[in-house]
């Protein structure tokens, strides 16, 4: 496979005894709630656990993983769409052990897509993720009504959420969205940039107390976690490193470990939502949302 990311061993763990790739989305808003920041030092966290980890990135430009991470893209995702290169060549290595994945294309061009070219992107991206144990899924917000998410194919939806107002409201709609329009029903929360245990619980309560109300008993939230407000995990993302790789006993590096830790422990699903092909089809069915919002 190209870029030598999948090496022989992870294959012959992954034949002898095969497990699931577990797919998880990382859901953040505005308001500063470092979703990206926090992807790629989970992802560091769980390839430090011997984990092949992909990080499937929606972003573009100073906004993505791979900008964070100084690392350039050889090949653009259009390439790809354009059948140029395969899906492989697109991923990127990290020094950190995990790979990237950048999905960035214009809508109207995935948009464009037929059913043959779907179903060839499909199996790509299925043989691409045979041999991955954790999908991690930076998704754009899910606050927008009636524009599927990548977050609808996911095993887990992770909400991530601050302390500022607007991370609030917009976890909170992101938990709406899923909610009413596809019946997603759990949902893990993960507070960022906290102080401490207590105050993460604080504002946990005060989201599940919200979508209790407004939602109904049946909407289940549960706590993963948190990451403390820790300038050297800031120094690092502006080294271009993960916080474990430039500062390993750093707090933030503790906390990610302890959540990769966690989530290696979390019971998998009775079954999966989808297979990971279908990241594909609910990448092109928003943009073909979006291009007829924008066409009328």
């Amino acid at each position: 496979m190209a870029n030598g990311w999948l090496d022989q061993a992870a294959g012959l763990r992954a034949l002898l005894s095969p497990t699931p790739c577990r797919s998880i989305s990382l859901n953040g808003g505005r308001g500063g709630s470092g979703a990206t920041t926090l992807a790629i030092n989970l992802a560091a966290a769980l390839a430090e656990r011997q984990r092949e980890v992909l990080l499937l990135d929606e972003f573009e430009g100073q906004s993505n993983s791979l900008h964070r991470l100084r690392l350039a893209q050889a090949y653009h995702f259009e390439s790809v769409l354009r059948r140029e290169i395969s899906l492989a060549d697109a991923v990127v290595q990290t020094d950190a052990g995990f790979a990237i994945l950048p999905v960035s294309a214009r809508a109207t061009m995935l948009a464009g897509l037929n059913e043959r070219e779907l179903s060839w992107l499909a199996q790509e991206f299925e043989t691409l993720t045979a041999e991955v144990d954790f999908l991690l899924l930076d998704t754009r917000p899910t606050t927008l009504s009636g524009v599927p998410n990548l977050s609808l194919a996911a095993d887990d939806v992770l909400i991530i959420v601050s302390q500022n107002a607007e991370s609030i409201t917009d976890a909170y709609a992101t938990i709406k969205v899923l909610y009413t329009e596809y019946a997603r029903r759990e949902f893990r929360i993960l507070v960022n940039r906290v102080a401490s245990l207590e105050d993460a619980s604080l504002l946990f309560d005060r989201i599940r107390s919200v979508a209790t109300q407004y939602l109904g008993a049946e909407i289940r939230l549960r706590l993963i976690g948190y990451v403390p407000e820790d300038d050297k995990l800031k120094r690092a993302m502006r080294l271009g490193r993960t916080v474990i790789e430039a500062f390993p006993e750093a707090e933030a590096s503790h906390a990610f470990r302890q959540l990769a830790d966690a989530m290696l422990r979390w019971k998998r699903p009775n079954q999966s939502q989808e297979t990971p092909g279908h990241f594909v089809y609910r990448l092109v069915e928003s943009s073909r949302i979006l291009t007829d919002r924008l066409q009328n």
